[in-house]
């Protein structure tokens, strides 16, 4: 089915309108393709919320792993255990009673079930004595029902260590399920970066790859909404690259690993850089 160059348009400016999300030259093709299925499948009308949701969710591109990038995550380690070296000019101390997490375009799972599977290990290490609660959001209700249920095929889970498959258990001959002790600790929830924030505040934001689908002109203006989520001295952990130029007043670029692009949230705005 033929998708005019008006409609193309005209949907391209009603995803961003609604999400943020900008297809950009680089990724047009697969949005065409993307949309062509929609136009050819979809039985509500055009412009209707679940037509959009729908819509929305094959133009996401749901590519993840566990434990993506693991600098961030070890920067992550470094932060929740008090490592001192993870701050640029003063120490952090360890994290206080009920630490939180928020995971932001969470997609399919991975990347919470891999931050909970972290923050457990320095449970049981010693090197946190409190629980911790972990929100992980995304736009995409299929991905958000693939994360809830928490099943993944074997083949996906070969790279990690022994102690990370220990979190897994036998779902079928080809797919492992996240154990229900982990599964506990990660609260699943659609949620859209334009609407309001969830009105708790966090010590880490994770939130990487995202930023790239956002317009550029919205990037900084996302990025002050989430400095508003962090506590003070709290983290926000960003893809490398993912954002350039001079971020908002109240994040300190944290330089303790050249391979991490993160922030911690100064209580004084006149202190950020």
């Amino acid at each position: 089915m033929e998708l005019t160059e008006r409609k193309f348009r005209h949907w391209c400016r009603l995803v961003e309108s609604h999400t943020g999300i900008a297809v950009s030259d680089c990724w047009a093709d697969f949005a065409r393709r993307r949309m062509v299925e929609h136009q050819s499948s979809s039985r509500q009308p055009e412009d209707s919320g679940e037509s959009l949701q729908a819509l929305v969710d094959r133009l996401l591109i749901k590519e993840t792993r566990f434990f993506r990038h693991p600098p961030s995550f070890n920067y992550v380690a470094r932060v929740l255990s008090g490592d001192s070296d993870a701050a640029e000019s003063d120490s952090q101390p360890e994290p206080p009673s009920g630490f939180s997490l928020w995971s932001v375009g969470c997609a399919s799972g991975e990347e919470p079930y891999s931050l909970a599977m972290l923050s457990e290990q320095l449970c049981q290490a010693g090197k946190l004595s409190s629980p911790f609660r972990l929100l992980a959001t995304d736009l995409s209700r299929s991905a958000l029902d693939i994360a809830r249920r928490g099943e993944y095929l074997r083949s996906r889970l070969r790279h990690l260590n022994a102690m990370q498959q220990g979190w897994f258990e036998s779902a079928s001959d080809k797919f492992l399920r996240v154990r229900a002790t982990l599964k506990k600790r990660v609260v699943f929830a659609q949620h859209n970066l334009l609407d309001p924030l969830p009105g708790k505040t966090f010590d880490v934001i994770f939130c990487q790859n995202l930023l790239v689908y956002v317009a550029p002109t919205r990037r900084k203006m996302l990025l002050e909404k989430l400095a508003g989520a962090l506590k003070p001295a709290g983290r926000l952990i960003l893809a490398p690259g993912e954002f350039f130029g001079t971020p908002p007043k109240v994040l300190i670029r944290d330089r303790c690993d050249p391979a991490v692009l993160a922030y911690r949230r100064s209580p004084n705005p006149a202190r950020g850089h």
